[in-house]
């Protein structure tokens, strides 16, 4: 079984509807059974398994490495993919205003937010801890794509991975269309200045990957395809969507969906899973 480690505006809703539509019913997005947990746990991909037995796969933002997810299914291998924080983290601001959560003017507010402040350090380990999260990536995960390689990445991580074949998609799923907000924060010294501030942590993970972990995992994969560009390739998928991608989601709504909402609506005791920095590592 692989597991993503959806961190946002990472390409990780693209990379959803590419599972979708290969793996089709054996791909999950998943949420906590128990809406105040703070992970994706073993006991929920158990009860999802009962759900859905088929599940090979599965994704979403609680999805974490240091959870016991491997009690459920040892043979689990975690992925994810980063980005570079400054770009990311301008994303997520404009996302965050072209979908209404956030005014516009309200940048300075929002980036004093510790929810949008070394955000793939907190996906990975909960928490702005650079140490931490490299310790996860180099003991845990099993495959670390990067946004700005992404077709090379998922090259790599079709090798690395032992995954079927499959490609990506002819355009990207959930892009910005109107980038006026971010051209503004490129253009602020001060709005700059503060963002690379807020993602001091996620800067050192990101610069550890390009410069230890992709290269390594460039030169460990197998069978890999290279294109006219002397990059490693998976090419370009024919279909935007397929028979797997329309079965998936008639699953996810007309069944995994309203289980969930019943669990939730009568769950038990809330069950929590230590982070790293509340272990020994």
């Amino acid at each position: 079984m692989i597991a993503l480690i959806h961190i946002k505006k990472t390409a990780g809703k693209t990379l959803k509807h590419i599972m979708r539509c290969e793996f089709g019913l054996s791909h999950c997005d998943v949420k906590r059974w128990h809406a105040k947990a703070d992970c994706f746990n073993a006991a929920d991909l158990r009860r999802l398994q009962r759900v859905n037995p088929w599940v090979r796969s599965i994704a979403g933002h609680s999805v974490r490495s240091f959870s016991d997810l491997d009690q459920a299914s040892p043979d689990l291998r975690f992925y994810t993919f980063l980005r570079d924080p400054i770009k990311r983290c301008i994303s997520e601001y404009q996302y965050s205003v072209a979908q209404g959560r956030w005014p516009e003017g309200s940048f300075d507010r929002w980036i004093e937010d510790p929810h949008y402040r070394d955000v793939q350090c907190d996906s990975l380990v909960g928490c702005a801890d650079a140490d931490a999260a490299i310790d996860q990536i180099e003991r845990r995960i099993a495959f670390v794509g990067v946004t700005e390689r992404f077709d090379e990445s998922m090259a790599l991580m079709q090798s690395y991975l032992e995954l079927p074949h499959f490609r990506p998609l002819q355009k990207r799923v959930n892009a910005a269309r109107d980038n006026r907000i971010r051209d503004a924060l490129l253009a602020d010294p001060a709005a700059m200045a503060k963002i690379h501030e807020a993602n001091r942590a996620d800067t050192r993970v990101f610069d550890y990957v390009l410069s230890e972990v992709y290269p390594r995992q460039q030169q460990r994969a197998t069978r890999v395809q290279i294109g006219a560009s002397g990059k490693a390739s998976a090419g370009v998928a024919a279909r935007q969507y397929n028979a797997r991608f329309w079965i998936n989601g008639l699953h996810r709504f007309l069944v995994y969906k309203p289980v969930l909402s019943v669990y939730r609506a009568f769950e038990g005791p809330k069950t929590t899973t230590r982070k790293p920095s509340q272990q020994r590592l």
